[in-house]
């Protein structure tokens, strides 16, 4: 059983409106004006609203108006009655919010059948509602969860010896977990190893699928083993752990404990660049002539290192994919190009600087679509 609430000026109309719907086994109640109509809304709550539309005190218009107003999120379906037939008056109706319209005198038939479909309708909008709803909460619980896991994992890899002043960097996840992940520290014996990792896809699979690279490579420094043995033991390890599908992109940077030999290892990373500021201009890029980890067994994998020729205050530049792959909303790429121009304009120690600060003008308020991470180190042999 429904509550319909008659509103008409014409005690006559609501008799026969209520003599209707009682023979249906509906529950009435009848008002004589719009603004008595608002009122009798917010206290009794009907499932139906008939409401007559040329009323004294206060119109079916307005009161329509005012009843969507107050309905906030809930559907209470509203039929206007109204003895008018022309066409932008029954339009007019529905203008201002009535969901229906039924033109007098009224037809038990119409009227009932009228009043079924609005009530389905508003089931209907119910069960979306409270699917909305629990989409919501799941939403918000696994928000939730995802930012407690973030915390973990956050605390799992705060462990970073970044090594002296001359190494500086940034990082931006597309989402809480970061696919990218940057590694450095120094051995006993004063070799420095820095690593920039790019794990398969984003989020939370990319970032658990670098973990186990932390572990690896701080206790394979630790230890004092060379870079090619680091690359060849984080290899075969991910070869193990890792599906088919997935890998890790990478690059390591060794430098000497006397800072007299730089060497570098890029396996799937865009070009690492040499650039040196006193000339405004990039001296070399290091492709990848190497595959990714995790793809290759040992004996088909290459773990060797280039040694690159470099003077103090010469920056190297290593970064990931996320960075020339930023997009501006017409879907345009930032791309190398551009990349390579705003290196070769920044100033000594400023490349990161100058690259965000460019990218950002370039993409606008687009949102980020992929982990961004982007290393500057600056020479230094003394």
């Amino acid at each position: 059983m429904s509550k319909v609430l008659i509103v008409d000026d014409d005690a006559i109309n609501r008799m026969i409106l209520k003599g209707m719907l009682h023979k249906e086994g509906h529950q009435v109640i009848e008002v004589e004006n719009g603004k008595l109509a608002v009122d009798c809304f917010m206290l009794e709550k009907p499932d139906v609203i008939l409401m007559d539309i040329m009323m004294p005190v206060m119109s079916g218009y307005e009161a329509i108006k005012l009843i969507k107003e107050l309905t906030e999120d809930q559907y209470v379906p509203i039929i206007a009655l109204t003895a008018m037939t022309d066409e932008e008056e029954l339009a007019k109706c529905l203008s201002c919010g009535a969901d229906d319209f039924l033109t007098k005198p009224f037809s038990q038939i119409v009227l009932m059948a009228k009043i079924q479909a609005a009530i389905r309708m508003q089931g209907l909008y119910s069960t979306i509602r409270q699917q909305r709803d629990q989409i919501e909460s799941n939403r918000q619980e696994l928000e939730q969860e995802q930012e407690k896991a973030s915390k973990i994992y956050k605390r799992m890899t705060k462990k970073s010896e970044i090594v002296g002043l001359s190494l500086r960097h940034h990082m931006s996840p597309m989402s809480l977990f970061n696919g990218d992940m940057l590694l450095s520290a120094r051995s006993s014996d004063g070799v420095s190893y820095i690593f920039l990792g790019d794990a398969t896809g984003h989020g939370l699979p990319a970032a658990v699928g670098a973990f186990p690279v932390r572990d690896i490579f701080y206790a394979m420094v630790e230890k004092g083993s060379s870079g090619d043995e680091i690359i060849n033991e984080l290899n075969r390890k991910l070869v193990d752990i890792f599906p088919v599908e997935f890998f890790l992109c990478g690059v390591m940077l060794v430098i000497s404990a006397d800072k007299k030999s730089y060497f570098i290892w890029n396996g799937g990373m865009p070009d690492v660049v040499i650039y040196r500021p006193d000339e405004k201009k990039i001296i070399n890029k290091i492709r990848s002539a190497n595959l990714p980890l995790g793809i290759a067994a040992s004996d088909s994998f290459n773990a060797e290192f280039i040694e690159v020729d470099v003077k103090d205050d010469d920056s190297i530049i290593i970064y990931s994919d996320g960075v020339t792959e930023a997009q501006r909303s017409e879907g345009e790429y930032y791309g190398e190009q551009r990349f390579l121009n705003t290196i070769e304009k920044s100033l000594p120690f400023q490349v990161i600087d100058t690259v965000l600060k460019d990218i950002k003008e370039y993409c606008g308020d687009s949102s980020q679509s992929d982990d961004v991470s982007l290393i500057e180190y600056t020479v230094t042999q003394a």
